[in-house]
């Protein structure tokens, strides 16, 4: 058995309707059932969806007081008065910054941008800023990408007789603020037909606006805000973005051409991950560290040589970001392992902890520990402490820290992050009441989820299906690429591969079909060791094309696996039980026979049976190994049948070189019989050697036939001599209660250690489905 990492949620497409789907839209069923869960449902929706390059954006004039911002800007332009374009610190912010800059400057205006500092004034418009500017001679403040929340600053500005226009995205207030325009897409006079526009695609439709037409040059930064983002990649940013990655493709900006060149991306092949993986984090790492200008003004650069100092820089800082975030998260996860217990939410705090990466540490021991995180640096000279939190889906993060609220200097977020800040005094009062709101956590609940769009068969994976599937991107919010579900999968050819041995391979197969299909999990190498040959696995993940000396083949990447049943695994060979010797599992529990046994087992955890006294079950565990072995086989069968382990392995003392020994034949009795009459007193132990080498016999033989001797009382030891009795009846060999114990042991070790997996796991398969509970017909015999 192995358990999945996360919850797996399957939407259910109608199958009536997806049917009626696939025959209005001519497409395949499966497809038919993820564009109906992707509310995809007529031709003009299905055409707006894979054929973007049809269609024009929407009017900016939509968006409320769009008007009153155009007049005011191109009075600004006319009047050569100093425009200052108000960004923010990550790559949304810079790309929102480039597009309206590229876009001022085309038209002449007096315009340069201003990016506030993470560290030392924190996000969005404030005070000191706005007025640094009105002394330095500047007319007129457009944000982009932040404003919609800033109230007082807004009404500072007018106070000091500074215009500003606010462009943002964000979540507004109860109202807007004062400003010449506020251009947001949920501006409550706004008619604009969707709502989801980025900060960028607020600062383009600005543009639009301003020169009459589209500039859809700019499209590659808009993509990358977009992506970079995480808005909804449906409707109106969905044509933005797949035109943009044409852009990206075909003629990129210089400075994202040349930085995408310095992370050996290849933007010819671009897509969205090629932002979200490549271009998004190296624009972000700038502002987490320091000041966020160099990577705006790669954007803006038209000069090939500034173009490549600023992508070095910027590359090396993300370099240092991921350092950073290692060193972090060492120091966080240090912290949270000192303590007494892990509680039911995270909430760790480190002096000089660089508060621009700890959402990304965060998120990472959400991941590691499955449960809400929120880390926060300390400031020594303020004894304030700042951070980020990271929450799951059981857990709505803005509302627990929102009924506490009077700790915090200042939060704010949604369900699944936040950002806050507090005096550092405050912060175990703030943990002992977070661990109160997470009380009713359950364990399943820290689970995290995982949505699957279909059950599929192997049968119905091939290219051309696929090819189908990677016309539904750019994948993202509210349009994810398709995870599909394949049960009762057996795993062929399972094999750790990687520099590092931590990725695993494998081909899925399955007895309805002949096809097959190539898997790949990463960071999952750990798996090979915990799936038996024998295993119907469950199996999640995503889709691709593999291709090879131009030969395409379907390849599933693995995100997780689940196995319903228990598992045996075969550990009779040396290097198998090595490796299980040197594992640490707390779950896994050695049963050993002989005291002999335990000696090797260092320090694992284990059960000495005395098979005297035979055996009780009170113990639970998910692991069972057989250390050695018992002389009765039943002794196995009872011990399995009572404790039920989710895995059992097997290794029966194998690899100690145990070998079965023979039982000496009745010729072999008599000779030795007639040998000790003859010369009675017989001292065995010094004639040992002599019948050895006469007769071939071993040692524990000889032992033994003088044991059966004794037992039947047909002689009997005197100070190391055997002497005969006088016997009045003949008795048989196998009426020994010695004897028949070597019967039954030499039986056991023949079952145990030379019977075959499959016999084994047929064995162990009929003590696992027989409960040592009577059933209902059993209770009503009395039995």
């Amino acid at each position: 058995m192995i358990h999945s990492k996360y919850l797996w949620n399957i939407e259910e497409a109608s199958d009536e309707k997806a049917s009626q789907l696939a025959e209005q839209l001519k497409i395949s069923l499966p497809l038919a059932k993820l564009l109906w869960k992707r509310k995809i449902t007529t031709q003009g929706q299905f055409d707006k969806f894979f054929h973007p390059e049809k269609y024009e954006s929407y009017d900016p004039f939509l968006l409320a007081e769009m008007d009153l911002a155009v007049a005011r800007i191109k009075q600004a332009i006319d009047l050569n008065e100093q425009i200052l374009v108000y960004g923010d610190y990550d790559a949304d912010g810079v790309t929102s910054i480039a597009v309206l800059m590229k876009t001022l400057r085309h038209l002449g205006a007096n315009a340069e941008f201003y990016i506030p500092n993470r560290f030392t004034e924190g996000y969005g418009p404030n005070i000191a800023a706005f007025d640094m500017a009105k002394n330095q001679g500047v007319d007129l403040i457009i944000t982009v990408d932040n404003g919609i929340a800033a109230l007082e600053v807004m009404t500072h500005a007018k106070e000091i007789g500074l215009d500003v226009i606010v462009t943002d995205h964000h979540e507004p207030r109860e109202v807007m603020p004062d400003a010449i325009a506020v251009i947001h897409p949920k501006h409550p006079k706004s008619a604009y037909p969707f709502d989801e526009l980025a900060g960028v695609g607020v600062a383009y439709k600005l543009s639009h606006a301003l020169l009459g037409e589209e500039p859809k040059e700019l499209l590659d930064l808009v993509a990358v805000g977009t992506v970079a983002d995480l808005v909804s990649l449906t409707d109106e940013n969905r044509l933005l973005v797949q035109l943009g990655l044409r852009q990206l493709r075909e003629n990129a900006n210089l400075g994202l051409a040349v930085l995408a060149k310095k992370a050996s991306l290849k933007l010819e092949e671009a897509t969205e991950e090629t932002i979200g993986f490549g271009l998004a984090p190296r624009l972000n790492a700038v502002g987490r560290l320091g000041p966020a200008d160099p990577a705006a003004d790669l954007l803006l650069t038209e000069d090939p040589e500034e173009a490549l100092f600023l992508a070095e820089e910027i590359d090396d800082a993300n370099k240092e970001r991921k350092q950073v975030v290692v060193d972090v998260t060492k120091l966080a996860m240090a912290a949270i392992e000192a303590k007494e217990s892990l509680g039911n939410i995270i909430v760790v705090s480190g002096e000089g902890w660089n508060t621009g990466i700890l959402g990304i540490v965060a998120s990472k021991l959400v991941s590691v520990y499955s449960r809400p995180a929120i880390v926060l640096g300390i400031d020594p000279e303020t004894g304030i402490a700042k951070g980020s939190g990271r929450s799951v889906e059981a857990f709505h993060l803005y509302q627990a820290l929102d009924k506490h609220r009077s700790l915090m200097t200042a939060f704010g977020g949604h369900p699944m992050a936040a950002g806050l800040t507090l005096p550092a005094e405050n912060l175990a009062e703030l943990d002992n009441k977070l661990q109160e709101e997470a009380s009713h956590l359950s364990d399943e609940d820290f689970r995290p989820a995982l949505k699957i769009e279909e059950k599929i068969n192997l049968a119905d994976i091939s290219v051309s299906f696929i090819a189908q599937l990677e016309k539904l991107a750019p994948f993202g919010m509210d349009n994810p690429k398709p995870i599909f579900l394949l049960e009762e999968m057996n795993l062929k050819g399972t094999k750790r591969i990687g520099a590092d041995k931590t990725h695993l391979k494998t081909m899925l197969a399955n007895e309805d079909s002949d096809v097959t299909l190539d898997a790949i999990g990463f960071g999952v190498g750990d798996l090979v060791e915990k799936i038996s040959p024998h295993a119907a696995v469950d199996v999640v993940g995503e889709l691709s094309i593999n291709e090879w000396n131009n030969i395409k083949k379907p390849q599933l990447r693995m995100m997780d696996i689940h196995i319903p049943h228990w598992q045996l695994f075969d550990v009779r060979n040396k290097a198998e039980w090595s490796r299980i010797l040197q594992e640490r599992n707390e779950q896994r529990l050695f049963v050993c026979f002989e005291e002999r046994t335990v000696t090797t087992l260092a320090d694992q955890k284990y059960i000495l049976v005395d098979e005297t006294k035979g055996f009780t079950a009170d113990f639970q565990t998910e692991e069972l190994v057989f250390a050695d072995m018992p002389a009765k086989v039943e002794l196995i069968e009872e011990i399995v049948r009572e404790t039920k382990p989710e895995r059992i392995f097997v290794h029966f003392d194998a690899s100690e070189g145990n070998q079965i020994p023979a039982i000496p034949d009745r010729g072999a009795f008599a000779e030795l019989y007639s040998l000790i009459k003859k010369f009675q007193p017989f001292p065995i132990e010094k004639y040992t050697p002599r019948l050895i080498q006469k007769f071939g016999w071993n040692k524990e033989q000889i032992d033994f036939m003088s044991k059966v001797f004794f037992d039947l009382e047909f002689a009997k030891m005197d100070s190391g001599q055997i002497i005969i009795n006088q016997v009045v009846e003949k008795r048989n060999l196998d009426e020994s209660i010695v004897y028949q114990q070597k019967v039954e042991e030499i039986t056991t070790r023949k079952k145990l250690l030379y019977s075959n997996y499959t016999e084994l796991h047929s064995w162990m398969k009929s003590m696992m489905e027989t409960s040592i509970y009577p059933n209902a017909e059993e209770l009503e015999n009395g039995n």
